[in-house]
């Protein structure tokens, strides 16, 4: 069905493509204002971001017109200078690998003003061939936004470039400086594409989920051998998107992945997948989910006992802390490692590497971090025996906080999360306690639910992966694990890498949450976990203030 409607469209392209004449604006394409102003009145509760967005990533297929409207209204929080829209030349009729107009479009909602000067700055340019084309009249690749952006971005004048879909990565590095010149402080960048194409619902899933992984690590490389259709329909704006913004210093957060395949209960062979992402300075806010979409943060090592009992005790400095961990999360669910045992009382002769806490100082710091659960798979789970393991979960259990031992899950809105451990709590602590039996704890019987393995592993204070890891990597990647979120090392490592070709993303290491080592031999970071409807999920690293300092301060 889908591929009959391309040609089709295709054939329409080929019969009424043409420039009007003189310098005029390219006429009204579509007829139906209800489908732009449904999908605006759809959305009507969607506010800009309260941060910037310098780039966006939205659909042009008209079978997702909310998700247009959502992109779009969340990069509307200022006026830009310029709106440049990067989409495939869907009909193929281009003559070499780019195309732009200098024209103006009426649409339903109103003119949309053309950028003469832009265009004329990529038409002359002599590093790149950009030709003056009539294709934009029929090409919905650019025509589907422009309702929505007349609407939204009134007077802002617009540069169109489409991209061949035989073009390659030699195309496009041609195309980078000459279109990041016309990317100021105060452009928007739009990257008008659709995701995988003509694949069943449970084929596209997996491709999605890749290239949300892909997205996450930003790495050019990996994009730019991203397949077309497959994948997406354009690799070469979304290998452009992510040069450019990674020169503004803006990354992805994706914020809506849904397929086709989701708005009808009847089997479709073919379907198209769309994704929605703000690109924004790391740590941004994009604003709620949409849909109330879940979403989750992981943080690292929690272990409140030792000096943090006497500065926690202090109602003020607890505060503190907490607000801290609060304000990075935007008060998110946030899911940690619980490092230690909980204790109803204190003995005092624990050795300082025995990690024992009090148990209600601990629930008490967890209700204020708003923690949803605890993983409990680490080194120190075990240091006072059974008995440790045994109070620790009963103290957790009389708090209603969930936990998940080595090879247990925590069954989440949206997500599944194994927590499992390479180390044991001997000392020092033996490595390569993970065997086949405990990988095979994290494969699902449900794909529809992402699983996330949160591990401890690694060497203390070494940010990156040894072989040790990497086969690890590689093992719970091929049992279906989309991402792996690392804890021991007492650092954050620098953020995200994939394996096996995009299949799992992994963070090696988050660092400490919240524990008595100092900076700059420790510190932490978290992972946000965005969960959609049709199972895939999107990570990213996000920022975390040293909290053993703000522990300390004096009152």
């Amino acid at each position: 069905m889908i591929r009959a409607l391309v040609l089709w469209l295709a054939g329409a392209a080929a019969a009424v493509a043409a420039c009007p004449e003189g310098d005029a604006p390219f006429p009204v394409f579509y007829g139906d204002h209800a489908l732009f102003e449904g999908a605006l009145e759809s959305t009507s509760d969607e506010r800009p971001a309260p941060d910037p967005v310098h780039g966006v990533t939205v659909p042009h297929h008209l079978e997702a017109p909310d998700l247009i409207a959502l992109g779009l209204k969340r990069a509307a929080g200022r006026r830009p200078d310029r709106i440049v829209v990067m989409f495939p030349d869907h009909f193929r009729k281009l003559r070499g690998r780019f195309g732009t107009t200098p024209r103006g479009f009426d649409t339903l909602l109103g003119p949309v003003l053309g950028d003469p000067e832009g265009a004329a700055r990529l038409t002359g340019s002599g590093e790149v061939a950009v030709e003056d084309s009539c294709l934009f009249q029929t090409e919905h690749g650019l025509r589907a936004l422009l309702p929505f952006i007349a609407r939204l971005f009134p007077d802002v004048p617009v540069l169109p470039l489409a991209i061949a879909i035989g073009s390659g990565r030699d195309d496009w590095d041609r195309m980078l400086p000459v279109l990041s010149p016309l990317i100021g402080r105060d452009t928007l960048l739009v990257q008008a594409t659709d995701f995988s194409h003509y694949l069943p619902h449970h084929a596209a899933r997996l491709r999605d989920q890749q290239v949300l992984n892909l997205m996450a690590e930003g790495d050019p490389d990996r994009i730019a051998a991203l397949t077309q259709p497959g994948h997406i329909d354009s690799p070469g704006a979304l290998y452009l998107m992510t040069r450019l913004m990674a020169a503004r210093g803006a990354e992805p957060v994706v914020i809506a992945n849904r397929n086709l395949q989701e708005k009808t209960d009847r089997f479709i062979a073919e379907t198209t997948s769309y994704v929605v992402a703000l690109y924004q300075p790391p740590g941004s806010d994009p604003g709620p989910a949409p849909g109330a979409a879940p979403v989750h943060m992981l943080g690292g090592d929690v272990f409140v006992g030792r000096s943090l009992v006497r500065y926690l005790s202090d109602d003020l400095a607890a505060d503190r802390v907490a607000q801290a961990v609060l304000g990075a999360t935007r008060g998110l669910p946030l899911i940690a490692n619980l490092e230690g045992v909980l204790l109803p009382e204190m003995p005092g002769n624990l050795e300082h590497l025995t990690l024992g806490m009090p148990a209600d100082l601990a629930v008490d710091m967890a209700r204020r971090m708003n923690v949803a659960a605890f993983g409990l798979a680490n080194n120190h789970a075990s240091d006072i025996g059974a008995s440790g393991r045994a109070e620790t979960r009963r103290a957790l259990d009389a708090a209603g906080i969930p936990h998940a031992g080595p090879g247990e899950a925590l069954d989440l809105p949206g997500l599944r999360i194994v927590a499992l451990t390479d180390l044991d709590g001997s000392l020092p602590a033996p490595r390569d306690r993970l065997d086949d039996a405990m990988l095979d704890r994290a494969i699902s019987d449900d794909p529809t639910v992402p699983v996330v393995a949160f591990i401890h592993w690694g060497e203390e204070f070494v940010t990156t992966p040894g072989p040790r890891e990497e086969a690890l990597a590689l093992a719970l990647s091929r049992r279906g694990v989309v991402a792996i979120v690392g804890a021991h090392p007492h650092r954050a490592s620098a953020g995200a890498a994939t394996v096996n070709g995009g299949d799992t993303v992994i963070f090696h290491s988050l660092g400490n949450l919240l524990f008595d080592q100092l900076p700059p031999e420790s510190n932490g970071a978290l992972v946000e976990v965005r969960s959609f409807p049709q199972g895939t999920v999107f990570l990213r690293q996000m920022p975390l203030p040293d909290l053993y300092p703000l522990a300390r301060l004096p009152r």
